[in-house]
């Protein structure tokens, strides 16, 4: 199946019952910003069943002095096409295989992965993204470094690096165990010397995530606090970070090695990382009421959309994927009117709604049935 839309006004609405394919344009629009799904672990799992590939395609059109952006989302529906003969627009594409081979275009030539960093920016927004709060620290851990990837040219590149040299030390200290080398004293010279080499590497480059992630949150931490101040209508309200990170250093290597070899496996570094999130210095996760812990989430994701529009100097697309029922009127007030006049907007949702009538006046209005385009108040709609 093939499908167009043009997402020719600043703020679009996508309704459609549960299941029927509203997530599949934020899926993406998140695709191509930062290359992964939230949802799906494996590339297999984002194709119909009955096919082996599938095709993304994107014009995006840059308004001159204006900070918005009017963006045309195509799914596989012209990747053979060229590109059209004018200067705002830029076209970009991606073609998924069930094999997990990826090739991205843009403006028609193929393209690395790293060349094509920030040409999408997106703020994300859904129900589940309360595990932030909830979840475990590799939850968390994601979510510090989907936000850095968009604000840095570096990140994702020093990232992998870094995961590429974790497996390596950790197939070295599972070598050692598989030799009955479990303590530190059972280590021979020759190992040492292996270990070093090892060792030297990882903590330079541990130690490049760890400021990166510390520098982050001491930018997101403000930003957050103000709108959190702001939602909560109290100025006594203080919402703080606190990542859990240090520099490491060859000395604090050597004493979690004993713990390293017992596991098998490197227990120091921004792997293990965390970051408390506070209210009032107390941890909001075990503290914060439900209502508190919308209010965070809400705090954080207008914060990363303000970090991304001072880096860029352009507001990210903000995509709200069925989370406004989530919130009370107050703060689905307080979102729509933060951003009513900033970023292209995506929302979608089961129905219109009490809470999006003021914004269906002026906005773009999509259903959607069964994967398939059934209504839009835009003239560009078309189904193929």
């Amino acid at each position: 199946m093939e499908a167009s839309l043009k997402l020719d006004r600043q703020k679009t609405i996508i309704i459609g019952r549960n299941a029927q394919g509203k997530s599949n344009l934020i899926e993406v629009i998140q695709l191509l910003s930062q290359f992964k799904s939230r949802r799906a672990k494996k590339d297999s799992e984002l194709i119909n069943f009955s096919l082996e590939e599938a095709v993304i395609k994107v014009k995006i059109q840059n308004t001159p002095s204006s900070t918005n952006s009017k963006d045309e989302i195509l799914n596989s529906s012209f990747w053979d096409e060229e590109t059209e003969d004018q200067k705002e627009i830029e076209e970009f594409g991606l073609l998924i295989r069930k094999s997990g081979r990826r090739t991205y275009k843009f403006n028609g030539a193929n393209k690395k992965p790293k060349d094509l960093l920030h040409k999408v920016l997106c703020v994300s927004f859904m129900s589940e993204d309360l595990n932030i709060i909830n979840s475990s620290p590799s939850t968390r851990r994601e979510y510090l470094d989907s936000v850095i990837k968009q604000l840095s040219n570096n990140y994702s590149q020093e990232l992998s690096k870094f995961e590429k040299t974790l497996s390596q030390r950790n197939s070295l200290l599972k070598d050692f165990v598989d030799k009955g080398k479990y303590h530190p004293n059972s280590l021979n010279p020759s190992d040492r010397a292996q270990l070093g080499v090892w060792d030297e590497i990882f903590i330079e480059q541990a130690n490049k995530i760890t400021q990166q992630r510390k520098d982050f949150i001491e930018r997101l931490e403000p930003v957050s606090d103000g709108f959190y101040k702001q939602i909560s209508g109290s100025e006594h309200n203080i919402l703080s970070f606190r990542y859990t990170g240090t520099i490491i250093n060859t000395q604090a290597l050597e004493e979690h090695l004993a713990k390293d070899l017992a596991r098998g496996y490197c227990n120091l570094g921004p792997h293990r990382d965390d970051i408390d999130i506070l209210l009032n210095e107390n941890l909001a996760a075990s503290f914060a009421s439900q209502g508190e812990k919308r209010s965070i989430l809400l705090a954080m994701k207008l914060s990363e959309l303000e970090l991304l529009k001072n880096q860029h100097n352009d507001y990210p697309i903000l995509l709200l994927d069925d989370v406004l029922a989530e919130l009370d009127e107050d703060r689905q007030d307080f979102l729509l009117d933060a951003v009513s006049s900033k970023a292209q907007v995506i929302i979608t949702t089961t129905h219109l709604g009490k809470h999006l009538e003021k914004w269906s006046e002026d906005s773009q209005i999509v259903e959607i049935e069964a994967g398939e385009i059934l209504k839009s108040n835009s003239p560009d709609l078309a189904n193929a």
